[in-house]
């Protein structure tokens, strides 16, 4: 009887402390989903447990922006039409869509904007940190919008040129000196050595060492040649296109206090010198080479002479006659 009593006194015990329970859980909050049913699937697991997943659509994740990341070789990309796994065998960065699917893959958008291949994200190396190397300051003041910039050379470089010129020369001026109309026209040949400068400047200044050697011919066998050593400045045109081909222009004004003539006469010998003063024009058309630029030109060139000592047995007058020469020109500039 004492056991008997003591059970229904356990079972008792037991339904009171039920009781508390449920009055406990009566008095919690009670959590509830106010979405769409239809977001929701159920996933087929293996454990007796199943959770829902909600459905990320191809639309959203297009729709939601990219960004830069890298892939390293030898992951598998997965191509969204078939299925079909293709291996990376290079690395490449590339824009990935932000939003994953529900599988964790990530989307790349291709060179055209379109979508076709997706990958694992834990393959996706995010670079956007690395990409953002410039922070805008707070407060700026816009640049003006005339700037006005000059280039300029921050050394003088000089090029060196060497150059040959043939040609034929119309001697009116030795024409009257030796009274003689087969002196009218003549051969010259001359040497060159320029110094120019290599500038950003519109016109390139310079120097020039000039040797020339002319030669006329007489009546009755003689023949006048004429010489002398010219210095004084040059100045280039840049260059610029025509016909499509580059040329540029040359001017040289010279003088020479070392002008002479030695002519061979019927009455002997004569010995003229004068100071001379030369002025040239050469239209010229460089090509690159190994050692700077071949330059192959067309010169014209107007003389000037002034007798500053002749042979006693003859007195003659200055003329304001001048020789006139025109040519060939070929030069290498050396840079």
């Amino acid at each position: 009887m004492f056991w008997l009593l003591l059970s229904f006194s356990a079972f008792a015990q037991d339904e009171l402390d039920l009781k508390a329970i449920k009055a406990l859980d009566a008095e919690l909050p009670v959590t509830e989903y106010s979405g769409r049913v239809e977001d929701f699937e159920q996933r087929r697991y293996t454990s007796r447990h199943q959770y829902p997943f909600k459905k990320t659509k191809l639309k959203s994740i297009l729709t939601s922006g990219t960004e830069h990341g890298h892939v390293k070789a030898g992951i598998f990309l997965i191509r969204i039409k078939d299925n079909q796994a293709l291996q990376v065998t290079e690395s490449f960065y590339g824009k990935f869509y932000k939003l994953q699917d529900d599988q964790g893959f990530k989307y790349i958008e291709s060179n055209d904007g379109s979508c076709l291949y997706k990958l694992k994200t834990e393959f996706v190396n995010n670079i956007e940190k690395e990409l953002a190397l410039y922070v805008p300051p707070l407060k700026y003041t816009p640049a003006p919008t005339n700037i006005i910039r000059s280039d300029f050379d921050k050394k003088l470089k000089v090029l060196p040129e060497v150059t040959i010129m043939m040609g034929m020369v119309q001697g009116d001026y030795m024409k009257d000196l030796f009274n003689d109309n087969k002196a009218a026209t003549g051969f010259t040949n001359q040497y060159g050595l320029h110094f120019a400068t290599a500038w950003e400047l519109p016109v390139k200044a310079g120097l020039v060492l000039h040797y020339e050697k002319s030669t006329y011919n007489l009546r009755a066998g003689g023949n006048v040649i004429y010489s002398s050593v010219s210095f004084g400045p040059q100045f280039k045109t840049k260059d610029f296109e025509l016909w499509g081909e580059t040329f540029r222009l040359q001017t040289q004004f010279r003088v020479s206090p070392f002008a002479r003539a030695a002519a061979e006469t019927s009455q002997g010998n004569i010995d003229f010198k004068f100071n001379s003063a030369d002025f040239m024009l050469v239209a010229e058309h460089p090509v690159k080479n190994d050692w700077g630029e071949f330059v192959l030109g067309l010169f014209f060139q107007t003389q000037w002479l002034n007798i500053k000592q002749q042979p006693e047995v003859v007195s003659i007058n200055a003329t304001n006659e001048t020789n006139k020469s025109i040519g060939l020109s070929l030069a290498q500039v050396f840079e």
